[in-house]
């Protein structure tokens, strides 16, 4: 029987709701939340994710939970988390409440976002809450199209990601990229579609915003660094301002002035959180290169789709972007398999009720999204590379599945990002054959439960010519 705690009474006996024994809360540290946060939260540590990475936390922390839902039944499970008391959410309903639910109860500034973006940007939108969460989400929607599946200038992005991809080709890619080569190109891009060509080639810029979520890691136990961190953010924005001023009209500086905003709203705030992002886009990128290397009929099906898309609409342009729905489908299976965001936090304004269960007001919940990705027990291609799940619905009508999150909390440039990731795969594509060294990829096993990208290397060789030609 499971150690409960009882929930407070509102004239009402109501039930308990399960709690973590001491010996599963140390497991949950250990294989959960350490790692994550000696990974990096906000930006990541290569060689200390290299060396977590070799222990397989995410396996041990998805069985650990496994056997938290097999004691304790659905849940969810109190655990002391690294701020308190934190409702675990094993159950694929509970996820969906939680998702779904209203951002005025299940709040998104929790503590892990406001300490860590008090380093980078303490106005971002996603460490706000009520009524300037409400201006600034407003803000974001109308710059980055959000529900738009093609951006406004996604020719424009999609020719940028395009011509950043094709500087990585040639005799250095027969040998093999490494991620920080990529990296570097998707930041160049990013300067490019987020604050103009000005921009482009403004490698201090990224260094800055670089040291920024490195210090955001700390998420403010370093307070003996508090004046230099605010030395460099004023650099930044400094740096930031000249393109905001002269905007690009090409760039997502170029829509501010078409954008809704408040004396809440703090425009220029919003644009670190944007490249944040877009290290996710990169890793979804990478990640979908190594599957495609590794796994010859869903690189053929794409390879196919980009060529059939190339002859009728052009390279690099939207409506060929809306013609290969197979290719974007596989970025967003590689973000399902490796979720860039494990953790999905909230905190909790009010009561919340579980069945027959109620929760107090101002606790944390998480939702394990790599949890619930790979949970083998409720979805059958738990482990394997199945874009195809995207395409049938399966995957999105499954609110579990949440690789950038669902509902009012959903990133507002999600399908942006899949158009940057999406052209930038299909340039590789069009470029040759693929070839992928590190992380052992393979059709015939289970799909490994941590992407180490620290030995990866990505090669590109041209096609050889088919037989008669």
């Amino acid at each position: 029987m499971s150690d409960t705690i009882d929930a407070p009474g509102i004239g009402e006996r109501r039930a308990a709701l399960p709690t973590a024994s001491r010996s599963e809360n140390l497991r949950l540290t250990l294989v959960y939340f350490l790692p994550t946060y000696l990974k990096g939260a906000f930006r990541a540590r290569p060689r200390i994710a290299a060396l977590v990475a070799r222990t397989d936390p995410a396996r041990r922390g998805l069985e650990l939970m496994r056997r938290m839902r097999r004691r304790h039944g659905r849940g969810p499970v109190l655990v002391r988390g690294t701020s308190g008391p934190t409702l675990l959410v094993l159950d694929p309903e509970d996820a969906k409440q939680v998702l779904a639910g209203p951002v005025e109860v299940y709040a998104v500034d929790t503590w892990e976002k406001v300490s860590g973006f008090a380093a980078v940007q303490p106005e971002t939108l996603v460490a706000s809450h009520g009524g300037q969460r409400a201006a600034r989400r407003a803000f974001n929607d109308a710059v980055l199209d959000a529900g738009c599946p093609v951006h406004r200038l996604a020719d424009h992005f999609l020719r940028v990601v395009g011509e950043e991809a094709a500087a990585l080709l040639g005799p250095r890619a027969v040998e093999g990229l490494r991620p920080d080569d990529i990296r570097e190109r998707f930041e160049r891009a990013g300067r490019r579609c987020f604050l103009g060509e000005a921009a482009a080639d403004d490698v201090e810029y990224s260094r800055l915003l670089g040291l920024l979520l490195a210090e955001a890691n700390w998420m403010g136990a370093r307070r003996w660094r508090t004046g230099r961190t605010r030395r460099i953010r004023r650099r930044l924005m400094q740096r930031q301002a000249r393109y905001l001023a002269d905007a690009d009209p090409r760039s997502l500086a170029g829509l501010f002035g078409s954008a809704p905003r408040g004396p809440e709203t703090a425009p220029e705030a919003q644009v670190a959180h944007w490249f944040m992002a877009l290290g996710v886009v990169h890793a979804a990128a990478l990640q979908t290169l190594s599957l495609l290397a590794s796994h010859p009929v869903q690189y053929e099906r794409a390879l196919a789709e980009t060529e059939s898309a190339d002859r009728a609409h052009g390279p690099r342009t939207a409506a060929g972007f809306e013609a290969m729905p197979y290719v974007r489908a596989c970025v967003q299976e590689a973000a399902r398999l490796w979720p860039p965001v494990s953790s999905l936090m909230r905190r909790t304004t009010a009561e919340t009720r579980w069945r027959d269960a109620v929760a107090p007001g101002g606790v944390n919940v998480l939702v394990p999204a790599g949890f619930h990705a790979r949970d083998g027990e409720r979805i059958d291609y738990a482990h394997r590379f199945a874009p195809e799940k995207w395409l049938d619905g399966t995957a999105e009508r499954d609110w579990a599945v949440s690789p950038f999150s669902r509902g009012e909390a959903q990133c507002s440039g999600m399908e942006l990002g899949l158009q940057l990731a999406t052209g930038f795969v299909a340039e590789f594509l069009r470029a040759g054959e693929l070839a992928v060294a590190g992380p052992r990829l393979s059709p015939d096993r289970p799909l490994p439960h941590t992407f180490d990208a620290a030995r990866l290397r990505i090669g590109v060789r041209s096609r050889r010519p088919a037989e008669g030609v």
